[in-house]
């Protein structure tokens, strides 16, 4: 189990939309007979990388957040941490200031970022891309957070066992691990707060959604590999970047896995959390009603995954993934504000 959320800034910058002709034979065949009405429609922002960087860098700061894991430029990683180094970010940024000219900051699809930050609760990994194209409607600065719990990170000697019984020491009962998840929602909701009220002060912004959520880890198999093998090509929009195999995190993210096997071996009843897979892949979600997790088969890895799911379509309270798709995002809508400082 681990907390996710996504803060999602539309920044108060001018922009244009423009229409995208449509590529692939039959496609451009239907463009030329509507006579283009047909044409996919984009928003262009104006804003160049190294002001919305600026910006942004300055929010961090302020937070006193300045451990950075990647740092890329479209196809051009400037910056990649790969032996856990602290306090680099500006060391990243100096990278791009050497790497990228006035003109290619100007030009750009994508800017993205990998931050990891750590308060008394948890270890928090933070993704943010800059999109300078996008959709019409979707805000063009997107930024994911993924917080672990820290008292449960894997320390050097320790083993899997050592982290499963401090566990079931932590979760004795129910009413222990009710207690434990609602401070720590507490906890993670006040740390995004606060990201996004300081984005606030450093940005001049149109508006601002944020969404927050549960997750639960279904693990494949007991016989665990590498808890990941690196970054996707293609993540959708729900996909969690703490999977993408980043330095250090296969020893944190270690304890959701065990999380999960005592869910089910307990009993323990859960709610308000979706269900993901070892790939990042969303399984489904249950709501207020929970379910307890030791009378479902999606947690007994004696089954394969495929059975796991089939077991549970038609179970009273499981959303099914196709379910959790359509529902969309519920978002909380900050409304506009006034203030920060120009790019």
């Amino acid at each position: 189990m681990y907390f996710s959320g996504r803060i999602s800034v539309d920044p108060s910058q001018l922009s244009h939309i423009e229409k995208v002709e449509p590529t692939g034979s039959f496609r451009k065949l239907i463009h030329v007979i509507t006579g283009g009405a047909g044409a996919k429609k984009i928003e262009r922002q104006t804003f160049t990388a190294v002001g919305i960087l600026e910006q942004i860098s300055a929010a961090l700061a302020e937070m006193k957040i300045d451990n950075i894991i990647r740092l890329a430029h479209d196809d051009i990683v400037i910056y990649h941490d790969r032996e856990g180094k602290e306090g680099d970010f500006q060391e990243a940024i100096d990278h791009y200031d050497l790497t990228i000219n006035e003109g290619m900051s100007k030009f750009f699809d994508r800017i993205h970022l990998v931050l990891e930050a750590a308060d008394g609760d948890f270890i928090h990994l933070i993704e943010v891309n800059i999109n300078r194209t996008h959709d019409v409607g979707i805000y063009p600065i997107d930024i994911k957070l993924n917080s672990l719990l820290k008292e449960f990170r894997k320390g050097e000697g320790q083993s899997e066992d050592d982290i499963k019984a401090k566990m079931k020491n932590r979760f004795s009962n129910q009413e222990e691990l009710n207690q434990f998840l609602k401070e720590k929602e507490l906890a993670f909701d006040s740390f995004a707060g606060e990201l996004n009220l300081t984005l606030r002060k450093h940005m001049s912004i149109d508006n601002v959604k944020v969404d927050i959520e549960k997750r639960t880890v279904v693990p494949k198999t007991k016989d665990r590999g590498p808890i990941s093998k690196g970054r996707r090509k293609n993540p959708t929009r729900d996909y969690d970047p703490v999977f993408d195999g980043y330095y250090g995190f296969g020893d944190i993210l270690i304890y959701s896995f065990i999380f999960s096997e005592l869910m089910h071996d307990n009993h323990y009843h859960i709610s308000d959390t979706t269900f993901v897979g070892e790939e990042a892949d969303i399984l489904g979600s249950v709501g207020d009603a929970g379910m307890d997790m030791g009378e479902t088969s999606l947690m007994d890895m004696d089954l394969d995954m495929d059975t796991r799911l089939e077991d549970l379509e038609g179970v009273d309270g499981f959303d099914s993934v196709a379910e959790v798709t359509d529902s969309g995002n519920d978002w909380f809508d900050f409304g506009d504000f006034e203030g920060g400082v120009d790019i």
